[in-house]
């Protein structure tokens, strides 16, 4: 009896174990159809990018001096990359230095010259109006001098006259008829004297003019030097841009990171020879990457932009992304392939397609993926 009973009990342990996992099987195999149906998965899935940047030296040619970065390696925007030698453009910009400031300094001697020149002209045309200013005064009162003496000599020679009929009439001294004609004599010499030297104050006046039209015409002189510092200016301003230009080759030596990224390649070698605009290396900027996945046509129902996506990728098991659907190619991956399917003779085998399907990488750690990687999608279907 006891054995039957133990027998009976160890049955029905079996019988309820068996239930429980066919229950759990029954579980699993709901949540594994119920999954599928709010779920289209795919593992045909790679990690892509539109934004592989190439940089190089664009300004500048020469030999490369240092390779900072190696292929993987993290940049920042600005960080150096690579060095070429600048020793030639270093040279060519201290030339254009020591040109500039020799032309400054001529062009500092040529203000100074013009300042001086303009001092000096306007102080002798001052001179010299005023010792025009002063002949003219002069020869006005030598003018009146000579016209009030001319009344004096008409008033002696009347005075002559009569003293002449006096003395012939005995009624006068001969002493007092010659000492009118001495003073009459001596006011017509003073009036000579008084005409030639008015005479030569008209000459004084004639050359302090000429010599105030030499002063004028000495102006040309500053027209010249004003020229000069116009082209002097145009000078250091073509220097000055020359100068800017070779600073601007002399800062290009050094390369710089356009972006915040990784390496992807680099394109040359060592102490390589470089033309300018040759690429450096190709830079991926991680915000830019994106997933494509290839799904299968029977699973597009529900599919659409803005369907959030669980990403898993095989590199990182551990590690998980969040994403939603960009867009949907309106063509299969077949229909761009290099040799696409021939049904023209009548042979066809049904094969399931594959839609390319462009998913934004919204959460998670973007530094940790490289292109090309694969890895598991899981796509929450919507209605519509």
């Amino acid at each position: 009896m006891t054995e039957t009973k133990t027998r009976s009990t160890r049955q029905r342990v079996a019988l309820i174990l068996l239930g429980g996992v066919i229950l759990l099987l029954l579980v699993g195999l709901f949540n594994f159809v119920r999954h599928r149906m709010h779920y289209a998965l795919t593992n045909a899935v790679f990690v892509a990018s539109d934004s592989l940047t190439n940089v190089g030296f664009d300004r500048v040619k020469g030999q490369l001096v240092t390779l900072k970065k190696q292929e993987g390696e993290r940049v920042a925007v600005g960080e150096l990359l690579a060095q070429l030698d600048d020793s030639h453009y270093r040279l060519a910009l201290q030339g254009l230095d020591a040109e500039l400031a020799a032309q400054g300094e001529r062009r500092a001697a040529l203000g100074l010259k013009r300042q001086r020149l303009a001092e000096e002209f306007k102080l002798q045309r001052q001179l010299a109006g005023r010792e025009i200013e002063r002949l003219k005064n002069e020869k006005l009162a030598q003018g009146a001098r000579i016209t009030s003496l001319d009344v004096v000599v008409e008033q002696l020679q009347r005075d002559q006259q009569r003293l002449q009929n006096l003395y012939q009439q005995q009624a006068i001294a001969r002493q007092r008829l010659e000492k009118l004609e001495t003073e009459l004599e001596s006011k017509k010499a003073e009036g000579l004297v008084l005409k030639r030297q008015s005479k030569a104050l008209d000459s004084a006046i004639a050359s302090a003019q000429i010599k105030r039209q030499l002063v004028n015409n000495s102006a040309t002189q500053l027209a010249e030097i004003d020229r000069q510092l116009a082209g002097s200016a145009q000078q250091i301003q073509q220097l000055q841009a020359g100068r800017d230009s070779a600073r601007q080759d002399l800062d290009a030596t050094a390369l710089r990171s356009p972006i915040s990224g990784r390496i992807a390649k680099r394109l040359v070698g060592d102490h390589a020879n470089l033309a300018a605009g040759q690429p450096v290396y190709a830079l991926i900027n991680p915000q830019d990457l994106y997933l494509i996945a290839l799904l299968e046509e029977n699973k597009l129902d529900g599919v659409l932009p803005g369907a959030l996506v669980n990403i898993q990728i095989d590199a990182y098991p551990n590690q998980s992304w969040q994403g939603k659907v960009e867009w949907i190619m309106p063509a299969s991956a077949a229909t761009f392939a290099l040799a696409p399917r021939d049904i023209s003779a009548g042979e066809f085998t049904k094969v399931a397609q594959r839609i390319p399907v462009r998913i934004q990488i919204t959460e998670g750690p973007l530094d940790k993926l490289r292109v090309g990687l694969g890895g598991e999608v899981e796509i929450r279907r919507q209605d519509g």
